[in-house]
């Protein structure tokens, strides 16, 4: 993939002690990176200073293309409640660069038609009349996104866009994420760490205004994982745990149910020659072999609290 935006030592600290202190990481065209840390790592603050909203005390931002346009959407959207959503959108594109605008045109949108656009991709097309005032939050929330994307920017940043959304509003955000994520580099935050898992490509994880760790989405969710499965059975195991050890010695099997074990293994390597054969000498229907905390808030929490004992 071609790097859209490379960070290099950025810092920023303000006189409560939060900001962000030697922050460096790239992010790729069409694809999601996604910034994840406490409340208070400085998330918004390297967001901030990405779009040009704050300045930083030291360090760079680097973009592909020398004129990239970024679109920033924070966690809140804020509109005057007098504007309907086209007007909101139509007025997002007005203020943004003029070269945007003559982009457009030169396609033969022109600024309304982009904007109807905008506010279609959103799922906001039926409703391009009504009110801002009228608006639920998760209305809101694709408002801005959809006054984000009328400027057709190189770099989306989404700063919590699922943040206090239904299930429904979430999957709506989720969608348009990955439909955009086609033409644009985008950075997302996000609480909802199962929201993350499913929509990024590369992950940073920040803590106290510093990079954590970084990776890809796999490399992190395995990131201080230790080789344990559950396996759940279809009736009762025809082996005592006792029997599985001698044959299985690299694991060690513990039984929850009759048809619930454990397996903990001495390592992932041992795990990927004898783990097969433990399933094949359970002489039982396999249901479900699952990989103990493979998922991003498990993921999360280890690494800040390895973090912490440091």
């Amino acid at each position: 993939m071609t790097t859209a935006l490379t960070v290099k030592d950025l810092t920023r600290v303000y006189p409560g002690g939060g900001g962000v202190r030697g922050i460096g990481f790239t992010a790729d065209e069409r694809a999601v990176t996604a910034v994840i840390g406490p409340n208070g790592a400085g998330k918004t603050v390297l967001f901030s200073i990405i779009a040009g909203l704050a300045q930083a005390e030291s360090g760079t931002v680097y973009f592909a293309s020398p004129k990239a346009r970024v679109a920033y959407c924070p966690d809140v959207p804020q509109f005057e409640s007098w504007l309907t959503a086209l007007e909101v959108v139509e007025t997002s594109l007005a203020v943004s660069r003029e070269s945007t605008v003559q982009a457009r045109i030169a396609r033969g949108t022109g600024g309304d038609g982009f904007a109807r656009g905008a506010l279609e991709a959103c799922g906001l097309g039926s409703v391009m009349d009504r009110r801002v005032a009228d608006f639920s939050r998760g209305m809101l929330q694709r408002l801005g996104i959809a006054a984000a994307l009328v400027t057709d920017p190189e770099i989306l940043i989404l700063d919590e866009p699922n943040s206090a959304l239904d299930p429904i509003g979430r999957a709506d955000v989720r969608d348009i994420i990955t439909e955009q994520k086609r033409h644009r580099c985008i950075l997302l935050s996000s609480h909802m760490l199962s929201e993350v898992e499913q929509l990024a490509d590369h992950i940073v994880v920040i803590d106290q205004g510093r990079v954590v760790t970084q990776g890809t989405t796999a490399s992190i969710l395995t990131d201080g994982l230790e080789p344990v499965w559950t396996i759940r059975l279809g009736k009762p195991a025809q082996i005592s745990a006792s029997d599985l050890a001698v044959a299985v010695p690299d694991a060690c099997f513990e039984f929850e149910t009759d048809t619930l074990c454990t397996a903990r293994f001495r390592s992932f390597e041992a795990a990927a020659t004898q783990l097969m054969t433990a399933l094949h000498i359970f002489r039982s229907p396999i249901i479900e072999v699952t990989l103990r905390d493979r998922d991003l808030d498990a993921s999360f929490a280890r690494i800040v609290q390895n973090q912490e004992h440091r």
